[in-house]
């Protein structure tokens, strides 16, 4: 059994396949998956450079040291992603190949400069034009560039020298491939279960120390304890980041198939499929956030103090055994389904427990109340009845993802999986050869920079200079972005990794010379400590220019001999890219640039969009589960017929909101490189568009929430709008629902004006660049002050609906606690004419009613911030109000 123990670690350990609770640190640890990705890295380089150094390939090709280059640029940090990419490469560079074949066969000879170029030219437009993805176009276009630097420069070149080319590439690529696959793999599958485990552990504290703050008698305990949440917070939110990409890279795994076989033990406790998993830590993500909200704003009142002093022992009683559920899930310890049935009964009756708890807590705050004639804050109220449906949600969320169905086979799930995407809408031919002009515009940005750099290789004298210029024009194809702040950047880091790498081609010469295999023995610590850094955000592509350019300089050299002292060749490496990206950046600013700014400003037009689509939505849910017979109140209907339809409309909207939000994060940091100084009044404020991104996040929880809490009292009413009158007649006609309708639409209309005045703003403001080459808009419309004093007085409104709504919760109280006070004197007992006293299904309904109030109130508040925020950002973009001395 102990051998069976070691043997399972030593497996999860290779495959990075591990729970968050592992013994050993080591084995679940960001340093052992970046050591892991550096040693096949490492491997891939050696395996590439002993396969073509080592046996007969050596003679064939001077160009031989493409392979240990392209092995090196092949590995991508998980399985999938490497498959994904050699994919992209291969059906991008084999139909390339045998183009340039047939142009070569048909007459394309030595010193053509003419038709090379005009040749060139027009490949490349091709190429940018299929080549959606940046990485696989670069490498499309430097097989291009080499190909025809080569043809024009050298004589006597063989007919097949293209498919030398392809084959060294294929070669390295193939490597890559296997290396991938049977080095410490990491599978795209394992790293989301991976992050699943992560984000739910953390997420599971978080809401510990959430409860703990909660619990706290004064407000700077519990500020500590925020502290430490928002500190957590952070930390799931950068893991849950790259969730979404690696779901892309699962397309090219058998992820169904790598779960069954490595989670067979585990299934009969969880068998989520990877988007049911990235759905479930999402809406956990929302809640707990929420609970972390309302603590934050919470006031540490005598109304507080009692609630917390009769819910103590309850809420930690359900946070223990939550804690419970969530380590079995993790712990490689597997338990019995029946065993796990008991514990999940335990958290079901803790849950149970906290409500009556509650309802005791809200019952002797009532008889206090009324017995004293005091007041209970709304804000109060509704706050703490907030607090108390995100803990049944995120309850009900655990217990629902532990659901297994044992009956559905694995054949069963593939007849499923084929059938949605045969369901899936199809192109037609007419939408497939449709142009897409924005493609068109970078293809032909990408024929200039290409047609400017060929000029070093074309014509003689600059080629002599330059020693062919084929490194130059390379540069040139290898830096281009989407945007300017993209292609940018990528000039900054091919800039410093070039500098860092020919440095250590300088020390690798001087140390080895021209042997081979002394050469690769100096480049192998170089290639594993930037193979280390290659998977931190911050080096990137830094990491993987510095790790090849050693490559390139030293074992590239290697066939000419002494032609040229390995000094000058670093140096000239250094000196000719300089040059390219030079003229990169001049050639990407001037040439139809499409600027990181109006990209992000486009990608919040989205996310505001999205948001809109889910006031609209949730206004329409709300008619459905809630419906006003005397509602006279136009609106779109989402057409949904059950409750699972729904849920599903809702995820898709959040996992979309979850891309447009990651992406809105990376563009940010693209902006701050671009000259916006060039249309801004001051420059670009980098921490209010963050802010901006954390305002939307704020707002479309919100709308999250209402959805989810929507659902809920659809469930406890099943349908059945006798609840709701008999909840109206305890009220005496004063409750929550027919108020909250007028609320809701009243918001809603008052939101979409909002959205669609704040989307004009930023369509106002893109650059003349965007308008022209994307939107076609030759006009000079633009933002101004008077456009900004509408956007005031839609400030204004928000901050009156605000009061208004602050008001009228009130002023529902009030009139249900004087109902209860006419009861109370006529000498009712209290559990008659309270309704949730003695009924589960009302008291749900109610907190989630109350809830809705809560939310309703907060939503406002979240787009009154996140409006302020647009104003502001609009004053210092577009006026002159803020000028620096």
């Amino acid at each position: 059994m102990q051998i069976w123990k070691i043997f399972q670690a030593i497996s999860r350990f290779y495959f990075n396949y591990h729970y968050n609770s592992s013994p050993l640190y080591l084995t679940s640890s960001a340093f052992t998956r970046r050591v892991q990705y550096a040693i096949r890295i490492t491997i891939s380089f050696l395996v590439g450079g002993f396969l073509v150094y080592g046996t007969s390939l050596s003679d064939q090709s001077a160009t031989q040291y493409l392979v240990p280059v392209m092995c090196i640029l092949g590995i991508q940090e998980t399985f999938g992603m490497t498959v994904l990419t050699c994919y992209q490469i291969l059906t991008a560079i084999t139909p390339l190949s045998i183009f340039l074949y047939v142009l070569q066969k048909i007459g394309l000879g030595y010193k053509d400069y003419l038709a090379a170029e005009l040749i060139l030219l027009i490949s490349s437009f091709f190429i940018a034009y299929k080549c959606s993805q940046v990485q696989t176009r670069k490498i499309a276009l430097l097989i291009s560039t080499i190909f025809f630097s080569t043809i024009v420069n050298q004589p006597g070149l063989p007919s097949t020298f293209i498919f030398i080319l392809l084959e060294q590439f294929a070669i390295g690529i193939f490597v890559g491939l296997f290396v991938s696959m049977l080095i410490f793999p990491l599978f795209a599958t394992f790293d989301i279960e991976n992050r699943v485990s992560y984000c739910l552990t953390n997420l599971q504290q978080m809401e510990s120390i959430v409860i703990q703050a909660f619990l706290s008698t004064d407000q700077m305990s519990a500020q500590a304890a925020l502290a430490r949440a928002s500190t957590i917070e952070q930390m799931v939110r950068s893991t849950m980041t790259l969730m979404h990409t690696r779901l892309n890279e699962t397309r090219m795994e058998p992820s169904r198939c790598l779960q069954r076989i490595f989670n067979r033990r585990r299934r009969h406790l969880i068998d989520l499929k990877l988007q049911e998993q990235i759905d479930l830590i999402s809406a956990l993500m929302f809640h707990v956030c929420s609970l972390e909200l309302m603590v934050k704003q919470c006031h540490f009142n005598e109304y507080h103090s009692h609630f917390t002093s009769e819910l103590q022992m309850s809420l930690l009683h359900l946070s223990s055994c939550q804690a419970t559920i969530v380590s079995s899930l993790m712990t490689p310890t597997v338990i019995t389904r029946d065993e796990f049935n008991v514990r999940l009964n335990e958290l079901q009756q803790a849950l149970d427990s906290l409500r009556r708890a509650s309802i005791n807590a809200r019952l002797h705050q009532v008889e206090h109340v009324l017995e004293s004639a005091k007041q209970i804050r709304s804000e109060d109220y509704l706050s703490h009845t907030f607090f108390l449906f995100q803990l049944d949600a995120i309850v009900r969320l655990v217990i629902q993802a532990t659901v297994t169905d044992p009956n559905k086979t694995f054949f069963q799930e593939i007849k499923d999986t084929f059938k949605q995407k045969q369901n899936k809408k199809r192109r037609s031919i007419k939408e497939m050869l449709k142009p897409q002009w924005p493609r068109v515009l970078q293809a032909l940005k990408s024929v200039v920079i290409i047609g400017v750099g060929s000029i070093f290789v074309m014509v003689p004298r600059l080629a002599a200079t330059f020693e062919n210029g084929q490194w130059i024009l390379i540069a040139l194809c290898m830096t281009q972005g989407d945007t300017v702040g993209g292609a940018l950047t990528t000039m900054k880091m091919r800039l410093v990794g070039t500098l860092l790498g020919a440095m250590w081609a300088y020390v690798t010469y001087l140390s080895a010379n021209d042997h081979v295999y002394n050469t690769m023995g100096m480049l192998v610590p170089w290639i594993f400590i930037f193979g280390y850094l290659r998977s931190l955000p911050e080096w990137g592509y830094t990491a993987v220019v510095a790790a090849f350019t050693p490559v390139l300089i030293n074992l590239g050299r290697i066939p000419y001999g002494d032609t040229m002292p390995g000094g000058n060749y670093a140096l000239l490496r250094i000196e000719e890219n300089l040059v390219g990206i030079t003229i990169a950046i001049v050639l990407t600013i001037v040439i139809f640039p499409v600027f990181a700014i109006d990209i992000l400003k486009n990608n919040i037009q989205g996310t505001l969009e999205l948001c809109r689509q889910s006031v609209t939505s949730m206004q329409s849910i709300y008619d459905q589960f809630l419906p006003d017979d005397n509602s006279d109140i136009g609106i779109i209907n989402v057409e949904k017929q059950n409750e699972q339809e729904v849920k599903s409309f809702i995820d898709t909207q959040r996992s979309r909101f979850h891309q447009l939000i990651s992406s809105q994060r990376a563009l940010v940091g693209h902006v701050a490189l671009e000259p916006t100084l060039w249309w801004f009044h001051n420059t670009f404020s980098t921490a209010r568009y963050e802010t901006l991104v954390q305002q939307q996040v704020d707002m479309f929880r919100m709308l999250h929430n209402i959805d989810a809490i929507l659902m809920r009292i659809d469930e406890c009413t099943d349908h059945d709008r006798n609840h709701i009158n008999n909840l109206q007649m305890y009220a005496a006609g004063r409750f929550f629902p027919h108020d909250l309708h007028v609320e809701v639409a009243n918001l809603s209309r008052q939101l979409n004006d909002c959205v669609a005045l704040w989307s004009s703003y930023f369509a106002l403001t893109q650059t003349r660049f965007y308008r022209m080459f994307r939107d076609c808009t030759f006009s000079r419309t633009k933002l101004n002050e008077s456009d900004l004093l509408k956007h005031e007085q839609c400030l204004i409104e928000l901050h009156h609906t605000i009061h208004r709504l602050q008001i009228q919760h009130q002023s529902s109280l009030d009139g249900i606690l004087e109902n209860y006070l006419d009861s109370l004197t006529q000498g009712e007992s209290p559990t008659k004419f309270i309704p949730y006293v003695e009924n589960d299904t009302f008291d749900s309904i109610i907190i989630g009613i109350s809830a809705m109030y809560y939310s309703t109130t907060q939503l406002a508040r979240a787009a009154l911030a996140l409006g302020t925020n647009i104003h502001t950002i609009f004053e210092l973009e577009t006026t002159s109000l803020y000028k620096s001395f």
